[in-house]
């Protein structure tokens, strides 16, 4: 069975993430793209797919299953309207802007029969990987504290294409910001650690001159579990230092991942011990394509379900309502 897909906005995220994984899978092809700039209508005419500047036009066709690639302001539109189109749908990260679009979203998909999966790809890094394996295994004693950081200098702003909006990043109207940019991220793999339920959150989100105070830089967040472990996140937008990835402590020892190619293991009163990283690759993500294909042709269940998605929408709602909100004057 041959999965056709169209893509419902052709940016750069489609150019140099999607588009690798989607050729090395033999089931799924390209039939159409949607996107409102011109220009990028032409390019990707250029790389042999047909065009259209019309939603309605791609989910028309028979596409089975529609990647929505825009930012994330439109994510719930056009995925709600896929799936009343009938066809499956595969949403480029955070799920929504709003918990309440991401829980009516999966009501639309429960009713019409339709499966959605979230494009949520740092669960399949190496460095979470192996995180996640040392809490499993008991490497580390009873678990305490996990924390997560992603830091870097620049809000990452002039990503987006120059004949669409380069700076949409940066914009509350486009669905920008350090949360739902790489804390989504952040907060999924701390979720997917299953570590306990989540008890209580406290926030801090700031917000440097470069976004004219439109939206967060710097976001940190404290999360409670019902047995006392604590998981925190931080991204930082405005750091030189690449700070420790991931520091994880247990009651025995505690693991720092220092970068994508470092990380030890520490016990009080003995030498540090190296662990080993699998390199980092761009096509760690593949088994979310993989498992797209397999659900739609043989039932097979998805590597990331719209449930877990809704879940860490969930707690991006409770970020923002717990929030200590600050701006640089």
């Amino acid at each position: 069975m041959n999965i056709k897909l169209g893509i419902a906005g052709f940016g750069r995220i489609v150019e140099l993430v999607h588009l690798p994984l989607i050729k090395q899978i033999p089931e799924i092809e390209v039939s159409v793209v949607y996107d409102i700039t011109e220009q990028r209508r032409d390019l990707a005419a250029k790389r042999g797919f047909r065009t259209t500047d019309k939603l309605e036009t791609l989910l028309e066709t028979d596409v089975d299953v529609v990647l929505v690639s825009t930012p994330p302001n439109s994510h719930y539109e056009i995925a709600n309207q896929a799936l009343l189109f009938g066809k499956h749908v595969i949403i480029e990260k955070p799920v929504t802007v709003e918990y309440s679009d991401a829980v009516a979203l999966k009501l639309t998909s429960e009713r019409v029969g339709k499966s959605v999966t979230v494009f949520h790809n740092r669960r399949f890094d190496p460095d979470f990987k192996l995180v996640r394996q040392l809490i499993e295994d008991g490497s580390l004693g009873n678990l305490l504290f996990v924390e997560r950081r992603y830091h870097m200098f620049g809000s990452g702003g002039s990503f987006g294409v120059k004949s669409f909006h380069p700076g949409w990043r940066n914009t509350k109207q486009y669905g920008g910001g350090a949360l739902y940019d790489w804390g989504i991220h952040l907060i999924d793999q701390l979720l997917q650690l299953k570590a306990g339920a989540v008890k209580e959150i406290h926030s801090f989100m700031h917000c440097f001159d470069w976004t004219q105070n439109q939206v967060d830089d710097y976001v940190r967040a404290n999360m409670v579990l019902d047995n006392s472990v604590v998981l925190s996140m931080e991204v930082n937008f405005a750091s030189h230092s690449a700070a420790p990835m991931w520091v994880v402590g247990g009651d025995e020892r505690t693991a720092v991942v220092v970068s994508p190619q470092e990380a030890i293991l520490l016990e009080k009163g003995k030498p540090d011990q190296k662990l080993h990283l699998e390199p980092a690759s761009r096509t760690s993500a593949l088994a979310i394509y993989h498992s797209l294909a397999e659900h739609i042709i043989h039932g097979s269940p998805l590597a990331v379900t719209l449930g877990e998605a809704v879940e860490s929408m969930r707690v991006v709602d409770e970020i923002m309502m717990s929030r200590k909100w600050t701006v640089q004057k």
